[in-house]
């Protein structure tokens, strides 16, 4: 390679992620809780059961100390005699003050020893205070070679201290001594004759009892206990959690059956105040929207499809009767009627596109039509409700000449562009000169945050009980049947449609400057007009 070269570095590559197998199914929610039990439970009993053992070695070794206390004063306070009954079976040792074993018994002669596993005398002086609790005694540790031990239930292991408690006798005179050595004197031990002192005994503080007992209780604890309460709790963890997801079941039991066309059908919703209460809540909720889209639906579609048998019946008859009679029809008069039908034809499709439109709660219907879009200047979209009133008012009185419009028009501005707000006010006008016999009157006013849009008229006005009934689709009172003069009935479902849509309302509310209908619209406003 030349060595003005380059040298290219291999970016590494990030290690992909584990994946379950593909071959083998994904374990599901009660077996995930089982398993996460088993582990939790099995870790638990790893760490407690040494930690038991423990705590049961230490309690025992307590226990063995006491013991070899109460032995040590006993062998002490026996010599020359032998101890007591109890006692007998304890390793323990006495020496004399130059470290001459005088008797022992289940302990391992330690003179063969090496120095640092011997069992020093100890002189009265040496003592001091002694143990605080057992004035003249107390506790030492001797480090025995790996190949001995004390005692010969105990096994030699490697090296390893043990404790020995140790107490000093009273003086003790030559013949006590030489009866308590078992007739030494009398030529039974071949040892010189002993002065008078004190001896030093020594008892074993057996640590058997403490190791094995600990020991087996740490090895059952894992051996046994841990698995078959790990089990145990798995089983628990995966029955409970079978409980818990019955709701789920028949939260999918339910949904199928409305998949399968039961709309009417809801989820059970369980007592429990928990995620799957609020699971069941938001379902039902959910199948509440959906029962109510899909019969607006079918109304939408059995509404349109009888205002369009109509005007299609009508406009087929004006075309069906000059053609059988060619030479009687009055053509010009034929085109413009069918014109006529086409065009309300035309008109009632473009009000259920804008109604169906309007309705969709989607991100870009609402951003367009609510005013959450940027503007041309690429700030907030606003439409000045004020001057969008006075001009179709000005436009009015040039197409309706016959009536009188008043109106009282306040400074309001709404967040969005101008289409459907325009929509909402030609509607509403729309309306109210279709009943009304004079007047016409406007009012715009901003009450606590809110554009108030009043349009009232002299007309027939609208009964208490159909008051609400005038917002739905393809709904004309009594009055208004002539489809003519009254319209397919979609302007005021899309006055409340588009006010809804703002955050707003529309309501049919009781005669008060005009005898008439009175309909008031608020809408959240988005702030004063800008100066010019």
């Amino acid at each position: 390679m030349p060595a003005d070269r380059p040298r290219r570095f291999r970016r590494p590559r990030r290690p992909r992620p584990a994946r379950w197998p593909a071959w083998w199914p994904a374990p599901g929610i009660r077996a995930r809780a089982a398993l996460a039990a088993l582990l939790a439970s099995a870790l638990a009993f790893a760490v407690a059961a040494p930690l038991i053992g423990a705590a049961v070695r230490s309690r025992l070794d307590q226990v063995a100390l006491e013991r070899a206390w109460t032995a040590v004063e006993n062998v002490s306070s026996k010599i020359p005699d032998a101890p007591d009954e109890q006692y007998q079976s304890i390793s323990y040792a006495v020496v004399t003050e130059d470290g001459q074993w005088l008797r022992s018994a289940n302990l391992t002669d330690p003179r063969d020893w090496t120095p640092t596993a011997r069992l020093p005398p100890v002189g009265p002086e040496q003592y001091g205070n002694g143990n605080a609790l057992r004035p003249g005694s107390d506790i030492i540790t001797v480090r025995y070679p790996g190949n001995l031990a004390p005692n010969y239930k105990l096994a030699a292991l490697g090296p390893r201290p043990y404790r020995f408690v140790r107490a000093l006798t009273g003086s003790l005179t030559t013949d006590q001594l030489a009866l308590y050595a078992d007739g030494f004197r009398n030529g039974g031990l071949d040892r010189p004759n002993l002065p008078g002192q004190q001896l030093t005994v020594y008892v074993l503080v057996d640590p058997l009892t403490a190791e094995q007992t600990g020991g087996t209780v740490t090895r059952l604890l894992l051996q046994y206990a841990a698995p078959a309460a790990s089990l145990f709790v798995a089983l628990i963890a995966w029955l409970a959690t079978g409980l818990a997801l019955r709701p789920v079941e028949s939260i999918r039991r339910q949904m199928a059956a409305v998949r399968d066309g039961a709309f009417h059908e809801r989820v059970p919703v369980p007592r429990a105040r928990d995620g799957v209460h609020r699971l069941a809540r938001t379902t039902n909720d959910t199948l509440d929207r959906l029962q109510h889209a899909l019969d607006e639906q079918r109304r939408l579609v059995a509404d349109a499809s009888h205002e369009l048998r109509s005007p299609l019946a009508a406009l087929r008859n004006s075309l069906e009767v000059p053609l059988a009679h060619p030479a009687a029809a009055d053509w010009p008069g034929v085109v413009a009627g069918a014109l006529t039908d086409t065009q309300r034809l035309q008109d009632l499709a473009d009000d259920l596109l804008l109604l169906a439109r309007v309705e969709q709660d989607t991100e870009q219907d609402t951003e367009q039509d609510t005013g959450r879009d940027a503007g041309p200047a690429g700030g907030r979209a606003l439409v000045d409700l004020h001057d969008l009133i006075a001009e179709q008012l000005a436009e009015r009185a040039h197409t309706d000449p016959e009536l009188t419009f008043e109106g009282r028009i306040g400074a309001a501005v709404l967040p969005g562009r101008e289409v459907l707000p325009a929509r909402l006010v030609r509607n509403l006008l729309d309306n109210a000169v279709r009943h009304a016999r004079h007047r016409v009157a406007v009012t715009l006013a901003v009450e606590d945050g809110r554009a108030v849009l009043t349009v009232e008229d002299d007309g027939p006005g609208i009964p208490a009980a159909d008051r609400e009934r005038v917002f739905e689709r393809f709904v004309r009172l009594d009055a208004a049947r002539d489809r003519d003069s009254g319209g397919a009935g979609l302007g005021l479902a899309l006055v409340r449609t588009i006010a809804h849509r703002f955050g707003g309302t529309a309501t049919a509310e009781p005669p008060d400057r005009l005898p008439g209908a009175r309909l008031v619209v608020r809408l959240p406003q988005a702030g004063p007009p800008k100066a010019t």
